[in-house]
């Protein structure tokens, strides 16, 4: 007969120990742990789990484990603990389900739970090590609210490229619900020419996952689930958890962008053949409307030297009112050709070093007559050092003609002065300025000048196109400078040509 066991036994010693162990570690545990007999009736808990409920462990010692679950749950959770006893196998934490939890003041609050089956002398317990996931629920709800505020549709994918969250912007962009998404291959949502190519690309992506920015060069389509395609732009951002790599898109739809640049291309298109036919149209009339109107210039001023024969006062008058519409025209078809060879930058210049004594001289020469004319004085004023710049010849002796002729045009009595200024020691500039002393310009009007058929209040009177300002200063800026004014009514203006020194233009060009 077998000797029975006393306290003092060694196999009685032995499975205290164990006991005391057993204990030990559960209280080391960082999660509330509690167990519990086939019954459901709690057998043992840590002091975490005294915590996390509020209640002391005398208090729940020998009370069903239903004193922890809020009350619309706990006929569930008999079943399923009943299921359970029949069935006992590890369950890890966090196996998909929605769990609560109820604290003693009646406060509930989300849980993760673990059950593990432990084999005893009165039969299988239950060890269930309960987390409290409150801080987890409430970021998991903030980051669901950022995504849901997102303006664009956000698809978040595991590293096998499963979808496992979306926003309700990809329901209604792709015209899913969210349950046909969850759980399925991103590759839906990807048009069936390009489907293939896609996990290839998805995989090196998770092989060295970076943020790559929306609009990232790359021509892209969405598949909707009406089989419709449409132009997106896709953001990828990697997402780090502690389980795992996702991956975060934002998702654009760009068919009104796209729609709006085929737009746009379509009217570049059409402006370019309009350029064309503008060109060729230009081209044509230059020989076209030139030819005839020298002729006519020409003719009538045979006419008016008198070499067929003599003329009578009102021949004469009438002649030359021919002449100077002739002229006016010619000048105004010259200035529109050349005004649109800029426009076009077809217009050539030929920079090299420019005497401006010497040019200057020559346009005094030119304007003379024109000053003499109109009983007005023209003076050029030149310093003794020549001022040598670096410029086209042509497109410099054109646009101080053209202020030179605009002063005599506007000044009716008085003077019209031409002057060089030497070279600013500092920033090395040339100012050429043409000075009159007519009828000046009121400093609202001053803006408007140099805007393209622009006349203001007191030239509408006067003989002109309103170009040459304009055309003046667009060949001063191909120039590398401007042109500035001052001017008071009644009181004559100053048109400064400024250039900049020539290293200054180079950098410009």
């Amino acid at each position: 007969m077998s000797e029975p066991l006393t306290p003092t036994h060694p196999a009685v010693d032995k499975a205290q120990r164990s006991a005391e162990q057993y204990r030990r570690l559960v209280e080391s545990a960082p999660d509330a742990i509690v167990v519990v007999d086939g019954n459901g009736s709690i057998t043992l808990l840590n002091s975490q789990t005294e915590r996390l409920f509020g209640y002391t462990r005398d208090e729940l010692l020998g009370r069903p484990i239903e004193c922890l679950i809020p009350a619309r749950l706990c006929r569930q959770h008999l079943a399923h603990r009943a299921m359970y006893v029949s069935d006992p196998r590890a369950r890890a934490m966090g196996a998909d389900l929605s769990l609560c939890a109820l604290r003693k003041d009646g406060s509930e609050f989300p849980v993760e739970i673990s059950l593990s089956p432990i084999a005893s002398a009165d039969g299988v317990l239950i060890s269930s090590a309960i987390r409290d996931i409150t801080d987890r629920r409430r970021a998991e709800e903030r980051f669901r609210g950022l995504l849901e505020s997102a303006p664009d549709a956000m698809v978040i994918v595991d590293r096998d490229g499963a979808i496992v969250i979306t926003n309700s912007q990809t329901e209604r962009l792709f015209g899913y619900q969210r349950s046909e998404l969850l759980g399925r291959p991103v590759e839906m949502l990807v048009p069936a020419h390009a489907r293939a190519r896609h996990p290839a690309h998805r995989i090196a992506y998770t092989e060295n996952p970076h943020a790559r920015p929306m609009g990232a060069g790359l021509n892209l389509s969405g598949l909707r689930k009406d089989g419709s395609e449409f132009p997106v732009e896709i953001s990828l951002s990697p997402l780090t958890t502690s389980d795992e790599l996702l991956i975060s898109s934002s998702i654009r739809d760009i068919t009104d962008r796209k729609r709006i640049e085929q737009a746009l291309h379509d009217k570049n298109v059409e402006l370019e053949r309009a350029n064309r036919a503008k060109d060729t149209f230009l081209a044509t009339m230059s020989h076209e409307l030139r030819t005839p109107l020298n002729s006519i210039i020409g003719f009538t001023g045979t006419l008016l030297m008198k070499l067929p024969g003599p003329l009578n006062p009102d021949q004469e008058r009438q002649l030359r009112t021919v002449q100077t519409s002739a002229k006016h025209l010619l000048s105004l078809i010259n200035d529109l050709l050349d005004l649109a060879k800029i426009e076009a930058g077809k217009l050539e210049l030929s920079f090299e070093e420019v005497c401006c004594r010497e040019l200057l001289e020559d346009v005094g020469a030119t304007l003379r007559p024109l000053a003499e004319a109109r009983g007005i004085e023209l003076i050029v004023e030149l310093p003794s050092d020549d001022v040598v710049v670096h410029a086209d010849r042509r497109a410099l002796s054109q646009i101080v003609m053209n202020l030179g002729t605009n002063a005599i045009k506007f000044t009716d009595t008085g003077s019209v002065r031409i002057t060089l200024a030497p070279p600013d020691e500092i920033a090395g500039r040339t100012v050429i300025h043409c000075i009159d002393t007519g009828i000046g310009i009121d400093s609202a009007d001053v803006e408007k000048l140099f805007e393209a058929f622009h006349r203001i209040g007191n030239q509408r009177r006067r003989e002109g196109t309103g170009l040459g300002l304009h055309f003046s200063q667009r060949l001063a800026a191909l120039l590398g400078g401007h042109i500035s004014v001052r001017s008071e009514p009644r009181h004559g203006s100053d048109f400064s040509l400024v250039l900049e020194p020539s290293e200054h233009h180079e950098e410009m060009s």
